[in-house]
């Protein structure tokens, strides 16, 4: 009863059960971003669930105090991996937006017109192309550089840390339903999920996510019919519209007879594993849910399933930097790097703080500036330390926060996805 009394939504509230799994060892601390850069408790994990216990046994309200300390949650889930309780801090959270997101105590325009976004641009293709477009197109031209170089007024604000983060090399978009490349061979199938800002600025990591599997000998084919994984809504509280995506997405995967699901996307793949969670009081999609996360596949986790590795040429000292939602959320951590280091001639630059995340985390760096400017700030000092050619990652958001980052470290590396510097690596092995 007394979730009825407290939460705004009480059949939405976190589950006390997950709740009462933490027993405040504190040893998600020092994993937290935002506790390593505060040294306060209000801003661990810890301190969060203390604060929804608090609510649902009526210590509390939900009061824009509360409310400023879940906001500052990147959502990484590297406590996550830390925590020998098992506490599913990322349910926990995803459930505690869900009650700002229906009576949010501060800042109720400003979550309106990111619920606008998200709805009405983010997960409805055809106007995300049209929105994107000038952007894709101002990255390709000389005066991308030239607001960079002019450092204006402008520049310092939002404006500017987006033309940071614009990706560089990237070409036309890619889209549900066109084609990928074709293997001479086939001996297994598979499906891609294409994502929605993924497509239309990353198409070129699509294409080489095609000509890699063709180059394991997987057909892969991208259906027409999907969209958007939710994975944004479900961070930002919208629940019940990250359900209506997830089943959408669920129906569009649906006639591909068990095929694997490939996601280079770490933060979709993430979101589209747990959909069993997500859907798990649906009764017409619980199990098909269930069934469609078991689907899911990393990129790196189904090429290194398939066995033998093509051999590949990649001559250059390379950082792997860890996105938090393969590293902490899917708990793939080895397979990238095995990847890399299957390359002929890679260096492989270890870091400080690899798995300690960037500062994009979705949204994040357009909503809280300040702290992930600080995130990516301890990126670039690290890359200024270790001066790497190459800094790889595997996730859309994170390339976009390193291509900022290795502008502010001052030094001429490349930004790329695993995906990318494998096809790569593979086309120089045909040129030896």
């Amino acid at each position: 009863m007394a979730s009825e009394a407290r939460w705004p939504r009480p059949e939405e509230a976190p589950a006390l059960e997950d709740l009462t799994k933490c027993v405040h060892c504190g040893l998600c601390l020092n994993a937290c971003p935002t506790y390593v850069i505060s040294g306060l408790e209000a801003e661990s994990p810890r301190g969060r669930i203390y604060f929804a216990r608090a609510i649902e046994e009526g210590v509390i309200g939900l009061t824009a105090t509360v409310q400023g300390h879940w906001d500052r949650c990147l959502q990484c889930r590297a406590c996550e991996a830390v925590c020998p309780s098992g506490v599913p801090y990322g349910r926990i959270m995803e459930h505690a937006r869900t009650q700002l997101d229906a009576a949010a105590p501060a800042g109720r325009a400003g979550r309106r017109w990111r619920k606008l976004l998200l709805r009405q641009v983010v997960a409805r293709p055809r106007v995300l192309a049209v929105a994107l477009a000038p952007i894709r197109a101002f990255a390709r031209t000389p005066l991308r550089q030239l607001a960079r170089l002019a450092r204006t007024s402008i520049w310092a604000g939002a404006a500017g840390r987006g033309i940071e983060q614009l990706p560089r090399g990237q070409g036309r978009p890619f889209r549900a339903g066109q084609a990928l490349a074709r293997p001479e061979r086939a001996t297994t199938e598979a499906v891609l999920f294409t994502g929605c800002v993924m497509g239309e600025l990353f198409g070129e990591v699509h294409r080489a996510t095609g000509r890699v599997l063709a180059r394991s000998g997987v057909a892969t084919r991208a259906p027409a019919e999907q969209g958007c994984c939710g994975a944004l809504h479900a961070h930002d509280g919208d629940v019940d519209f990250a359900r209506k995506l997830a089943r959408k997405c669920i129906e569009a995967f649906d006639d591909d007879e068990a095929r694997p699901i490939i996601v280079n996307s770490a933060g979709c793949g993430a979101a589209m594993k747990e959909y069993g969670d997500l859907l798990a009081s649906d009764p017409a999609y619980a199990q098909r849910a269930r069934e469609f996360g078991a689907r899911v596949k990393d990129l790196t986790e189904y090429l290194v399933s398939l066995g033998e590795l093509p051999a590949g040429v990649f001559a250059a000292r390379s950082s792997y930097q860890h996105p938090c939602h393969l590293a902490h959320a899917q708990r793939i951590r080895e397979q990238p790097r095995a990847l890399l280091r299957s390359l002929t001639g890679l260096e492989l630059v270890e870091t400080s703080g690899d798995d300690m995340c960037c500062g994009a985390a979705g949204i994040y760096s357009i909503v809280q500036p300040e702290i992930s400017a600080e995130l990516r700030t301890r990126k670039a000092e690290e890359f200024r330390r270790c001066a790497p050619e190459v800094v790889v990652t595997a996730n859309p958001g994170c390339q976009m926060q390193y291509e900022a980052a290795v502008l502010e470290a001052g030094i001429k590396a490349r930004v790329m996805h695993i995906a990318e510097v494998l096809d790569e690596a593979y086309r120089g092995a045909d040129k030896k």
